[in-house]
């Protein structure tokens, strides 16, 4: 975010009028670790040095860590992928909710995520999420910084190209194929697949590209065309190619836990630049090899902030 400075101010109280309701050293803090430029160039900044009215500075904050970490683990469980002062997007790890309701407990993401940020930024920071992926699923998520931004991208939600990897016990038919089906969730909470229209039940479209074959399992790149619960595993296990390790959907037993799906590819118009945004996260190793013994990712996630 670049910044057009209105009045002559030293970069303290230019970060914290920027940041409404940091403390002073908090705003230190951000000025320590971030990168600054002025006009274009890169300056070093401490909280005495003035800033110029006109002057226009940009604050970067320094990621590289964070970059430099392509997946979370059991100690550093937050990954962000993409951050301005609009939206955030993080890598939400398998074994973990998205988000929870009333009636759930434990650790939630979206929470874990909130904590993490008003900690780094020293100030009490609130995130809007503007999709759920399956706990069982890894992949990236996209926050909102306000509620306003986040309905304004569920409202073109559906100009967001969503791409997954899924790992299959068996290769599908065809090397390119699209899946146009109904489904209704029933009691058990299993989504219950239709092939013809029945009421009731709600309109799904899965297209897959075979990707190569892992051993005995195969690689598929999946693209979401609606946004339905268990979507892609439900409609995979109704042409006899279920997820590996998705008991509920037709796989053996062989593997437990984690499902191998995982959400690795956004592609978006920002929410206010209308600059395009793609990124794209690939799993570790482990991932397109499962066996009862790697099942790494699958935790027991706490953050204390």
């Amino acid at each position: 975010m670049i910044y057009t400075i209105k009045d002559d101010t030293t970069a303290l109280n230019f970060i914290c009028r920027i940041n409404k309701g940091i403390s002073k050293s908090g705003a230190k803090k951000i000025i320590k670790y971030s990168t600054i430029t002025c006009d274009g160039e890169k300056i070093k900044v401490i909280p005495s040095t003035m800033f110029k009215q006109g002057q226009k500075i940009e604050i970067s904050k320094n990621t590289a860590n964070q970059k430099a970490k392509a997946h979370p683990d059991k100690k550093h469980p937050i990954v962000i992928k993409y951050e301005d002062e609009y939206i955030l997007v993080a890598i939400k790890p398998a074994s973990l909710l998205s988000c929870k309701n009333k009636t759930q407990t434990g650790v939630s993401f979206d929470k874990m995520l909130e904590a993490f940020v008003s900690k780094r930024d020293h100030k009490k920071t609130f995130l809007w999420i503007v999709h759920r992926i399956d706990r069982e699923v890894e992949g990236l998520l996209i926050f909102a910084k306000s509620e306003k931004l986040q309905q304004k991208i569920k409202d073109n939600w559906s100009s967001v190209t969503k791409r997954y990897l899924a790992l299959t016990e068996n290769r599908p038919p065809l090397k390119t194929g699209k899946i146009e089906s109904w489904l209704k969730d029933d009691f058990k909470h299993k989504m219950i697949v239709s092939k013809t229209e029945i009421k009731d039940y709600v309109f799904a479209i899965t297209e897959y590209k075979y990707l190569k074959s892992f051993g005995k399992h195969h690689l598929l790149e999946i693209v979401l065309h609606t946004g339905k619960k268990n979507q892609i595993r439900a409609q995979l296990g109704s042409i006899n190619c279920p997820i590996v390790g998705d008991r509920q959907y037709g796989a053996d037993n062989s593997v437990v836990r984690q499902i191998r799906l995982v959400a690795y590819q956004l592609e978006f118009a920002h929410p206010i630049t209308g600059k395009n945004i793609s990124l794209k996260y690939l799993p570790k190793p482990g991932f397109y090899a499962p066996s009862k013994n790697n099942d790494e990712n699958y935790k027991i996630w706490t953050y204390k902030g």
